[in-house]
């Protein structure tokens, strides 16, 4: 036999191969795996975060504060505002003290009938509350106790699904100019669909109430099985002083810089520990992919990051990464937190360090000012005392 004859020996089994195991593979709802992985070659910078005074908020015997109850900062009068989703209250505490329980100074009944999962304070008579069941903003007026305005960010009519936005501290509701922006995302993953118009971004313009949907996944999405849900997950952040939208993508290393013209610039922001997100080695058709227990051990069990957050008193951005919990901290009968650090970088991204967040913290509670980042303490037993952590920074 040729050396020729003998090369398209081993081609010919080598495809007969692939088409059995591709085949195969299919039949079983399985597919290839993909890694992808960090390629920055600058070590690792440790950071240190210190936790400074901790906040303590005193709750009624009617308030809950749990991992989506939404807040909003004030610098200008520092005050924090805080929605209490079950009973419909807004209260107001100021931020006046720390380490003694701080009261609110004053509680405002809230006369709707939506469920809120997120809320803008305006002005002492205006809150903006977002309701994610129908996909809209509700203007109420405090003085008057009056729903006065609504704004819808899908239209009811369109063919082609359109994410609603999945609004929280992670990923606000953005009120620019004459536009309001909201991202979020659909659940699920499918073979069929056309990746260029699977959108995050839902933006209304007014005065008309317009709306566009924009902003497809990032190239690393266009491809493979990421689990449709929290690994699709998208957040956000603006910086007001360069008119730019921040997007963090979980399964993404870079970051997506958006300006007003909707230009999108990818930008490296990634840690530099070796770390690898793989995708799910499912194929998207299997049934496997929308039980939630399996995607939240697929998702506990991979790399990714979340927050990006923009620190204007500072000047600079944060984004988190979770890793897969340390071996030891994992059982059968109970999934482990991931272990959070927090990446530093400057104004124009370059890397400034990283360091583990403290265990225990709610990543999608917190509120910055110019003393940190405040985070709300999941491990906090006092059901009388909300408790925020407060990080700082130290480079």
């Amino acid at each position: 036999m040729t050396h020729t004859s003998m090369q398209g020996r081993v081609l010919f089994i080598f495809l007969y191969s692939w088409i059995v195991i591709t085949s195969f593979s299919c039949q079983n709802g399985t597919t290839a795996t993909y890694s992808n992985c960090t390629s920055a070659t600058d070590p690792v910078i440790p950071l240190a975060i210190t936790q400074g005074d901790t906040l303590n908020l005193y709750l009624d015997s009617l308030t809950v504060m749990g991992i989506t109850t939404p807040v909003d900062y004030h610098e200008r009068e520092n005050r924090l505002y805080v929605f209490d989703s079950y009973n419909k209250r807004l209260l107001e505490y100021p931020l006046n003290g720390a380490g003694k329980a701080v009261y609110p100074e004053a509680i405002h009944k809230i006369s709707i009938n939506k469920k809120i999962s997120y809320f803008r304070y305006i002005s002492p008579d205006s809150i903006v509350l977002y309701n994610y069941a129908g996909a809209e903003l509700l203007y109420y007026s405090i003085d008057r106790d009056t729903l006065w305005k609504r704004l819808a960010f899908i239209n009811k009519g369109r063919i082609r699904q359109a994410a609603p936005p999945y609004a929280n501290a992670t990923s606000p509701v953005l009120f620019i100019g004459n536009t309001i922006i909201g991202f979020g995302f659909l659940l699920g993953e499918s073979d069929k669909e056309n990746p260029a118009s699977r959108t995050m971004c839902s933006v209304i313009h007014l005065p008309a109430g317009n709306i566009r949907y924009r902003i497809p996944y990032s190239k690393v999405y266009w491809q493979h099985n990421w689990g449709g849900s929290h690994l699709r997950t998208p957040y956000t952040t603006y910086n007001g002083q360069t008119g730019k939208i921040l997007l963090s993508l979980p399964a993404d290393h870079n970051i997506q810089s958006i300006d007003s013209n909707w230009q999108i610039k990818e930008i490296p922001a990634g840690t530099r520990r070796k770390i690898c997100i793989t995708s799910m080695g499912l194929s998207k058709d299997n049934e496997k992919v929308s039980d939630a227990e399996y995607s939240l051990q697929y998702f506990t069990n991979t790399p990714c990051y979340r927050n990006i957050i923009y620190d204007q008193y500072h000047d600079r951005y944060y984004r988190i990464l979770e890793l897969p919990p340390a071996e030891g901290r994992t059982d059968k009968q109970r999934l482990a937190d991931k272990e959070a650090s927090l990446i530093v970088f400057d104004k124009d991204f370059k890397y400034l360090g990283e360091a583990p967040l403290p265990r225990a913290i709610v990543l999608d509670n917190f509120f910055i000012t110019t003393e940190g980042i405040y985070f709300l303490n999941a491990g906090n037993k006092d059901q009388n005392i909300a408790q925020y952590v407060q990080c700082k920074i130290e480079l």
